[in-house]
């Protein structure tokens, strides 16, 4: 009868402790923060494209990599273009960020030879964006 007290009065306290609200005191990166843990030399994208051109890349590492690098660019779509309209942002945006997702999986698939078509795509990709947003 004493543990159904107590476990009746936890349940209760569980239920009424408010929670953090997740994400609420983090702010979203914005694209200054984004483009640089992703497009620096020194940058996952740089990172994962080195690994993918050797013979069998540490697929553990590109996994993670590109997971990390598939959720930064996911937010980039939020931030606020540095230059030039919201549209176009917003367009260019959603294109990097599925290539990256696409990216995801295709590592997670330990899958050299997609890996590599995306790698080239996001890579082509990234001119005609810095050409249209990117500040001088």
């Amino acid at each position: 009868m004493k543990r159904m007290a107590i476990l009746t009065a936890l349940v209760i306290a569980a239920t009424l402790t408010p929670c953090p609200a997740e994400g609420l005191d983090e702010k979203a990166p914005d694209t200054k923060e984004i483009m640089g843990k992703v497009g620096k030399p020194t940058g996952l994208y740089p990172s994962v494209a080195k690994e993918l051109r050797e013979a069998d890349p540490i697929w553990d590492e590109v996994q993670q990599q590109t997971k990390e690098m598939s959720k930064l660019l996911a937010a980039l779509g939020k931030a606020t273009p540095p230059k030039g309209d919201q549209d176009s942002w917003a367009k260019l945006t959603k294109a990097f960020a599925d290539n990256a997702k696409a990216l995801e999986t295709a590592a997670a698939k330990m899958d050299l030879k997609a890996a590599r078509g995306v790698s080239k795509r996001m890579n082509d990709s990234c001119k005609g964006c810095h050409t249209v947003h990117r500040p001088q």
